[in-house]
């Protein structure tokens, strides 16, 4: 017997268009504490150069929204215990951050709290996550104990918590861990760790101010590389987006700008999102050897044996159809050039859904 046809409420299906759609698409300026216990330090930089956009489908744009909402409740039912002193904001009423290298990097901690029943004259970080596998951090609870269960638990979250302790001169850090939906919670608490925090400012120095990607972390097969959502880049050498961050005469200051070489004057956030006619790639960025240089045009030699030269952004206009990256709603890589809005002078649209696909910098559309 044949399969029955999955059903599909039109209605939903453009709700969940629309959400694809409205997604924002502003990349981070910085490279965020959050992230920086990624194993792999190419993903951290390839970020921070803005080499690749990564679009959400419906599914994981709602799953990011179920765990703010998530996480809220948390926090506001954790308030409601006598005793208990939770600050979400710090004296001036703004979110609890830290900056570091001019703010290149930076993170954003939820709040601190007092009076824990546990620990009662004991300030901590507190942070809160919604997770469907939540009942993992109790496991690694039972198979390491409490204070070491979140960096057997969750890496990346470790190190986050690390660096906020070390930034905030805490020494304790309490992470609330809640299903989606807020119906079931847990807790662990950590003790800082300053010399791991001394690792993290580390790699995150080595990070940002280096021209050069670090190196990979397993090839195109591997378990780490193999759903990575910047395995085209990386390992099939899809061309990077272009823009300053992408390009060998961008500088990043320690002053926490970023500077043209070659014209000699700093890069606002609109001028690094538009890019020029002279932008010439990263070398790192370029899956080929450089073998020569003439009238500004930099010539490679490809994988296969072929030649690439980069001598600038290719024009596209509206109507053009060009590749670029995964669409994550049909997982075409097909996209249509269309007309631009607002600041933007061209977008992209999937030719495999019609999702949206963000913009294309000024410096690759026609006058």
């Amino acid at each position: 017997m044949a399969a029955l046809p999955e059903f599909v409420c039109p209605t939903l299906a453009s709700a969940d268009r629309a959400l694809v759609d409205g997604q924002d698409m502003r990349r981070r300026a910085y490279l965020g504490m959050s992230a920086i216990g990624d194993a792999c330090s190419r993903a951290l930089w390839y970020q921070f150069r803005w080499a690749w956009t990564v679009r959400f489908d419906a599914t994981t744009l709602k799953r990011f929204e179920d765990g703010h909402r998530s996480e809220d409740l948390a926090v506001a039912r954790l308030k409601r215990l006598p005793g208990l002193t939770v600050h979400e904001t710090n004296e001036a009423g703004g979110q609890w951050g830290f900056k570091d290298f001019g703010g290149h990097f930076s993170g954003h901690m939820d709040g601190v709290c007092l009076g824990l029943v546990q620990a009662p004259q004991t300030w901590h970080v507190l942070e809160i996550k919604a997770s469907e596998k939540w009942q993992d951090l109790d496991k690694a609870r039972r198979k390491v104990g409490e204070k070491s269960a979140l960096a057997e638990w969750n890496p990346v979250y470790y190190a986050q918590a690390v660096l906020y302790m070390d930034y905030a001169g805490i020494d304790r850090h309490w992470l609330v861990c809640v299903s989606p939906g807020g119906r079931r919670w847990t807790a662990v608490r950590t003790n800082a760790d300053p010399a791991f925090a001394r690792v993290l400012k580390a790699k995150a120095e080595s990070i940002i101010f280096s021209d050069h990607a670090p190196s990979r972390i397993g090839g195109p097969d591997s378990f780490a590389c193999r759903f990575c959502d910047l395995a085209r880049l990386c390992h099939e050498g899809a061309r990077a987006e272009r823009s300053c961050r992408t390009c060998m005469d961008a500088g990043v200051a320690h002053d926490g700008y970023w500077f043209c070489v070659r014209y000699g004057h700093e890069l606002s956030r609109t001028d690094q999102e538009a890019g020029c006619a002279d932008h010439r790639y990263l070398p790192d960025l370029v899956a080929g050897e450089q073998v020569d240089v003439e009238h500004g045009r930099i010539i490679y030699r490809m994988a296969d044996g072929s030649q690439w030269v980069d001598d600038g952004p290719y024009k596209y206009a509206p109507g053009d159809v060009i590749d670029r990256h995964v669409c994550r709603s049909c997982g075409s890589i097909s996209w249509t050039v269309t007309e631009g809005k607002g600041p933007h002078a061209a977008g992209l649209r999937c030719t495999g859904c019609n999702a949206s696909g963000g913009w294309l910098p000024k410096s690759e559309v026609a006058a």
